[in-house]
């Protein structure tokens, strides 16, 4: 037995999960409107928008006994199963944030999340996974706001922390200082970076023996492989702008299905293999 499920889609809103708690929890995203007179300018991209989704299970029966042409025991060559899982989906969204900015106007009695406002046309096609992790960190998910010598990078896909001149505006650098060069004002839309895909399958070997002298009593004993190929799949990278690590991810996420369950804080990235006993009746 075989069954897949693909799914295409495309999520948006003003604000997600009602405005009570982000999706991700890691404040990729933002509840709290840019701008509180153009609730508008908030639409973007569901903090849950996964654009392709696929699932898929299986289970079969080993035909072993056909395959030795009906030689050899029963009770070796009979009862033989493997199933398993696969999981795989593109990345979720988040939204590049000014958190200094955001903190300066806090005595104004401003208590949102700035966005980072872009310098030009933004490139969202920049590769976010393993190049982008701690401690390395060769590839972060968008080139940093600085240089190592503190000057601001050319590179750099937003203006400077503290050059901004109102919702959606800015200065670029120029040569007499990060904020002495030309006004721009280009929007960068809600969620519209994407943080890495995730992939996870998991695998089940197991023989069933019938007990003797039970009717319907049966003896399952076998191998199971969370993770099977220990594939890592990274969390979301560092979407302060004004960060020193910003573009670098930290942490790696859990998969759907563990022998620690999920969400219980153990470290349930890596491959893990656990002997399973059952019996049927």
């Amino acid at each position: 037995m075989f069954q897949a499920n693909y799914t295409y889609g495309h999520a948006l809103d003003e604000v997600s999960n009602g405005g009570f708690f982000t999706f991700s929890g890691n404040a990729a995203t933002s509840v709290i409107p840019q701008d509180p007179n153009n609730l508008r300018g908030n639409y973007g991209n569901a903090e849950y928008d996964v654009r392709h989704s696929l699932t898929a299970s299986y289970v079969w029966e080993l035909p072993l006994k056909v395959a030795f042409r009906g030689h050899g025991p029963d009770a070796l060559l009979k009862g033989w199963q493997i199933s398993g899982t696969i999981f795989a989906r593109t990345g979720l969204p988040y939204t590049v944030f000014d958190a200094a900015e955001s903190g300066y106007l806090q005595q104004n009695n401003y208590f949102g999340m700035i966005y980072s406002v872009p310098g030009g046309l933004l490139n969202l096609k920049i590769p976010c996974g393993k190049g982008a992790a701690i401690p390395l960190a060769l590839h972060p998910c968008e080139p940093p706001q600085v240089l190592g010598d503190g000057s601001p990078n050319p590179n750099a896909l937003f203006v400077q922390t503290g050059c901004e001149t109102g919702f959606n505006t800015g200065n670029l650098p120029g040569p007499s200082g990060p904020c002495s060069g030309p006004a721009v004002a280009n929007t960068q839309r809600r969620n519209q970076f994407r943080g890495p895909s995730y992939f996870n399958t998991d695998f089940a070997v197991t023989k069933y023996t019938k007990i003797p002298g039970w009717e319907k009593g049966m003896l399952g004993i076998g191998f199971q492989f969370f993770n099977l190929f220990n594939y890592p799949n990274f969390g979301f990278p560092d979407n302060w702008s004004s960060s020193l690590t910003y573009g670098h991810i930290f942490y790696m996420e859990q998969p759907p299905t563990s022998i620690l369950g999920n969400g219980l804080g153990g470290d349930a990235s890596p491959r893990m293999i656990q002997v399973k006993a059952q019996i049927q009746f």
